[in-house]
């Protein structure tokens, strides 16, 4: 083996197999397969290369993976964010990986197939909670569509699905690498393992355990054309028509909710007094709740707001959404407040679009004891899927059913194990719309929502330690 290794040319070779790998694992519509082994080729190749070398392929391998990305970060960062966003995420693999090989090619130790994981683990943690595009990236949602490794995230957090999945590739990695010449490789082997598969026993008795959940019918309807400035009004009030009917349809079909998107209309305080009349009165008349996000456009600030009307014409809520994109939404004012209303005695929590990246307000709502979050949005087409999955995590997080409804993105409803109940593709006039009988979630916290991230902060404790630790750093400086 290590005289396979010992040509720099295999251990490039090793570095853009990662690199493929991390290409499908990393890009919008990730494989969950391709990221439990896309970490292996690379730390092999580290393992047997020298310290800078081994950096250089963790770059290399990280440039490739995220290169699917790059034309999706400029259309909706700008060219700089994109190469400051595409920099330092290569910068962090080359972290992870170097870290990494300096332990594992200088210890023995039966623990050293978990650094790996907690460096990826506590860097989540980390970028979850200081970043301004929240848990955006994050390596958990490659494992959206293999739902027993999620349900861990409703007791530990997301910050534990990225453990075990790189646990997996360490693992791999490590028992390739050093074989049986390894401190206790029962333990070294055998409680990754364990570890492995009792998560995937965990969700797997978790969804197939799942109870009845009481239902409600839920309308969702999307017109991916934008109405305000400097569309003309005519156009508008020609979409505004659309909705109305497309409201009144869903009411018809049994729908006691209905979900529209964000930001339909950009409304002065004349406009906005104009529209919140009218929208009530479709409510009224359609005996629906209604949400509709709308800009609202005052003397003193503007914010991405949705109203929330009842069956009699009632403004229950207006909510503001509280995390702005940066640059497109500068101009606008967060706001600060969660908002949840009991519909028909279940407790529904109301957010907008990107709120969803952020899973402190996610464990928020949790925390409030919702049984399902409304959620109006508006994406970028080629990010459907990914935005649809980030609030799916947050309902397997926190235990509450998804009802999002997306303008150039999916109409998507889930439940609190993250399984899609019903998904369509939103479109342009006269519009897309489903009906579907949504699961409501207990309405009690999660052990997550309750203890928040515990487990992702003791990912960040146990990487500090490695870092620090002396015992590698003279394999590591070699």
């Amino acid at each position: 083996m290590n005289r396979f290794w010992k040509a720099r040319a295999t251990r490039v070779a090793a570095a853009l197999l990662s690199g493929a790998l991390l290409y499908v694992s990393l890009g919008l519509t990730p494989s969950w397969l391709a990221a439990w082994l896309a970490p292996v080729p690379l730390l092999l190749a580290a393992f047997h290369a020298g310290p800078r070398e081994a950096r250089l392929l963790a770059w290399l391998a990280a440039a490739v993976g995220l290169s699917s990305n790059l034309t999706y970060y400029w259309r909706v960062t700008g060219p700089v964010m994109t190469i400051v966003l595409t920099l330092l995420q290569v910068l962090l693999w080359g972290f992870f990986i170097a870290r990494t090989r300096a332990v594992v090619t200088a210890t023995r130790a039966w623990w050293a197939v978990f650094v790996f994981p907690l460096l990826a683990g506590g860097v989540d943690t980390l970028v979850a909670h200081f970043s301004p595009h929240g848990t955006w990236g994050s390596y958990a949602y490659t494992q959206m569509n293999a739902q027993p490794m999620i349900q861990i995230a409703s007791v530990l957090g997301a910050p534990a699905v990225v453990f075990v999945v790189a646990l997996i590739a360490s693992t791999l990695a490590v028992a390739l690498y050093r074989g049986r010449d390894i401190e206790r490789p029962i333990l070294a082997y055998g409680l990754p393992l364990l570890l492995v598969v009792g998560t995937a026993g965990y969700g797997a008795v978790r969804l197939h355990g799942a109870a009845p959940e009481s239902t409600v019918k839920v309308g969702i309807a999307a017109i991916d054309e934008y109405v305000g400035p400097p569309v003309p009004r005519d156009k508008a009030a020609a979409i505004w028509g659309r909705y109305d009917g497309i409201v009144r349809q869903l009411a018809g079909q049994g729908a006691r909710i209905v979900v529209l998107p964000e930001k339909i209309d950009a409304l002065d305080p004349a406009e906005a007094a104009v529209r919140e009349k009218k929208l009530a009165s479709l409510a009224k008349r359609s005996g629906v709740y209604l949400l509709a996000g709308v800009q609202l456009d005052t003397p003193a600030a503007r914010f991405n707001a949705s109203w929330l009307f009842a069956p009699d014409g009632r403004l229950m809520a207006e909510y503001h959404k509280q995390h702005l994109v940066p640059g497109l939404e500068g101009d606008l004012t967060p706001g600060n407040r969660c908002e949840v209303r009991a519909i028909d005695g279940a407790p529904y929590g109301l957010v907008i679009c990107r709120d969803m990246l952020f899973s402190a307000l996610g464990r928020r709502y949790g925390r409030l004891g919702v049984s399902a979050m409304l959620i109006p949005a508006w994406d970028f087409e080629r990010d459907a899927w990914m935005e649809s999955a980030t609030a799916m995590l947050r309902g397997v997080e926190n235990g509450y059913s998804i009802v999002r409804a997306g303008r150039n993105s999916y109409l998507n409803v889930s439940d609190r194990y993250g399984r899609i109940v019903a998904r369509k593709r939103s479109s342009g006039l006269p519009g897309s719309s489903i009906v579907v009988a949504l699961p409501l979630g207990p309405a009690r916290p999660t052990p997550y929502a309750r203890f928040g991230d515990v487990f992702g902060w003791l990912c960040v404790a146990g990487a500090l330690l490695i870092i620090v630790l002396p015992g590698w750093k003279r394999a590591s400086s070699d």
